[in-house]
């Protein structure tokens, strides 16, 4: 409930009208739910404030975070997304013939394995872990905290080339290294470098 003031001695009719309007207005938006995304609807489990947080942390370009943000948020035009929304009859890859979600396009599809399998080796190497904790929804959901930070970041920095290459370009394993390797010499030139990855780009 609201209360509105009766009209002053000299108010217009018109101001007394808008100060109706906009408590009405007020009123009417605070009682409206405030809906979760739909990417967070389709995975509650997921936690979605590290995910954002790690997108936002990401030490890499602006164009870097946008598409990592659109795979993310499943916003990449993919067969599956598409026969979602009645714009493609099938939800099939016409390369492999598996339903072709943003995780299968981005570590499965033709030489996303390859790619995948070159990407979880390196940060198996950083995280001296096995490749079983690794995990493939780390593209879509990274959701995963690391110490030392520059442990954190150094994964990050490598996710987020892998997943726009992946997007941006016809890939071979070879291209990607080198990718690769032109975009952690120019890391290695940026004066930050040191506290937000360290060395461990080297193994790159």
């Amino acid at each position: 409930m609201a209360y509105i003031m009766s009209p002053e001695q000299h108010e217009p009719l018109r101001a007394f009208q808008k100060r109706i309007y906009t408590t009405l207005h007020t009123m009417a938006l605070a009682s409206k739910e405030i809906r979760d995304m739909r990417i967070v609807q389709l995975h509650p489990q997921t936690n979605w404030t590290n995910v954002w947080h790690n997108l936002h942390a990401a030490w890499v370009s602006e164009e870097l975070k946008a598409v990592w943000y659109m795979a993310v948020d499943d916003i990449i035009p993919t067969h599956n997304w598409l026969a979602q929304i009645r714009l493609r009859a099938s939800n099939l890859c016409n390369q492999c013939g598996h339903t072709d979600t943003i995780q299968y396009r981005l570590t499965e599809c033709t030489d996303g394995a390859e790619v995948w399998m070159r990407t979880r080796s390196q940060i198996t190497t950083i995280l001296h872990t096995d490749q079983t904790n690794v995990r493939s929804e780390w593209t879509v959901r990274p959701c995963f905290r690391f110490w030392p930070p520059q442990h954190h970041g150094a994964v990050l920095w490598i996710l987020a080339h892998m997943i726009y290459y992946r997007l941006q370009r016809q890939v071979t394993s070879a291209d990607y290294a080198d990718f690769l390797q032109q975009a952690s010499w120019k890391a290695y030139q940026k004066a930050r470098r040191q506290d937000k990855v360290g060395d461990y780009l080297c193994i790159l």
